[in-house]
């Protein structure tokens, strides 16, 4: 069985403006870990939107993510499949006081592997969602004017 895998950021950010920086999917780009993260199907960030990820490292993959819920700026959740194995992503936006959020990010991961060890997959797994986190934050201070 392979483990949950957790991350937890918090900002000096309100909800809304992590969640607009989350929802940007270009920030995932032009560093060499995605070539492609593209909507297929639907509005984006629709209930039952589908989108695409193409991953170049560390393991090379396309992943086939569906939104299974999404309520702006509190939560986002995906099911995302690849290489044998499904994650059930969820996201929460957390407001800890005026200036402050939390944001949590949790994937559960079934299935076999098909071409990697559980250990691989699970090593991917928590590098994407530290990524993700990581990626938003440094958005979010990108599109914030200066305090």
């Amino acid at each position: 069985m392979l483990p949950r895998v957790e991350y937890t950021v918090t900002a000096r950010a309100s909800p809304a403006a992590l969640w607009e920086a989350f929802c940007d999917l270009s920030r995932l780009l032009d560093r060499g870990i995605y070539s492609e993260a593209t909507w297929t199907e639907g509005k984006p960030w629709q209930v039952g939107s589908r989108l695409r990820y193409v991953v170049v490292q560390p393991v090379a993959a396309t992943v086939s993510a569906v939104v299974t819920l999404f309520e702006p700026p509190s939560k986002v959740g995906l099911l995302n499949h690849a290489l044998g194995v499904t994650a059930q992503q969820l996201v929460i936006f957390t407001p800890l006081d005026r200036s402050n959020t939390r944001v949590a990010m949790a994937m559960d991961p079934v299935g076999e592997p098909s071409t990697l060890t559980a250990g691989q997959i699970s090593n991917a797994l928590e590098f994407f969602t530290k990524d993700a986190l990581d990626t938003m934050l440094a958005r979010c201070r990108q599109t914030q004017p200066p305090r």
